[in-house]
């Protein structure tokens, strides 16, 4: 986490503009940079000015010192802790696309992978109690809104909710550089929770042995890895590739 920023802060016109369009969690106030403003922060006066959210008008030293002098685009807002949910409500979804974060401790790679995640609508994000950066201000500024909509959880233990989602017939498949099928051989039409390593180490030995399958990217440059919200975003939207297709064929026999 940042020096003096936790996850009550939100930076940004795109992450103020969802956290209040979600509704997600409440605005407490609104620190908003003095004279002429951009549209968007102009809409994002509006909304909160019609829910009675207090809004500040300050200059730019002012709006450095709330943000301790992160990126901020002229608009701070002070809202309650983002939470966490239940697993259940992830594993409940209908044919879930689910993501798990082995170990993820960058907040700018967490919060890329929640952004492609959202868009290529997927029905949640798993993360680990430990080895995992938490929902921070910077997370959220990277996603550009999309933590405000994306269902993330937090276990303890990854190798038991592998196991827990096996039972109920979601396909655990790992994004492992060593595997011997490509990303696009697996039918990502059933349910299925992609698994993708951190930083570092990559998907752990025990949580590999236990997943149904392991697909890699091949790399055709001299560098072997991917940063991990890339990767992400090549598997998810195979997924929606895949899924996409299907409905479209379901289309054509209706």
């Amino acid at each position: 986490m940042e020096p003096g920023i936790d996850d009550s802060v939100i930076l940004g016109v795109h992450s103020v503009y969802e956290a209040l369009a979600s509704a997600q969690r409440p605005v407490q106030r609104l620190h908003v940079s003095r004279g002429s403003v951009p549209e968007k922060v102009r809409q994002i006066v509006e909304m909160a000015t019609a829910r009675g959210i207090p809004i500040r008008r300050e200059g730019r030293q002012a709006l450095n010192r709330v943000a301790k002098g992160l990126p901020h685009q002229g608009v701070v807002a002070i809202v309650g802790a983002r939470s966490y949910v239940p697993l259940e409500r992830i594993l409940g979804s209908d044919n879930p696309l689910i993501v798990i974060l082995d170990g993820v401790q960058d907040p700018q790679n967490l919060g890329a992978v929640i952004r492609t995640a959202e868009t290529a609508g997927a029905s949640g994000l798993i993360v680990t109690e430990r080895r995992s950066v938490g929902l921070t201000a910077a997370v959220s500024r990277v996603s550009a809104g999309a933590l405000e909509y994306m269902p993330i959880a937090k276990v303890p233990n990854l190798v038991t909710t592998v196991k827990t989602m096996k039972a109920k017939g979601i396909w655990v498949v790992a994004v492992d550089p060593r595997a011997s099928d490509h990303w696009t051989e697996f039918d990502y039409t059933v349910p299925v929770a992609l698994v993708l390593g951190g930083e570092h180490r990559g998907v752990r030995r025990l949580v590999l042995e236990n997943c149904d399958a392991r697909v890699r990217l091949p790399m055709q440059g001299k560098i072997n890895s991917l940063n991990v919200s890339v990767a992400a975003g090549v598997v998810l939207f195979e997924v929606v590739r895949q899924r996409g297709m299907l409905g479209a064929q379901n289309d054509a026999k209706a």
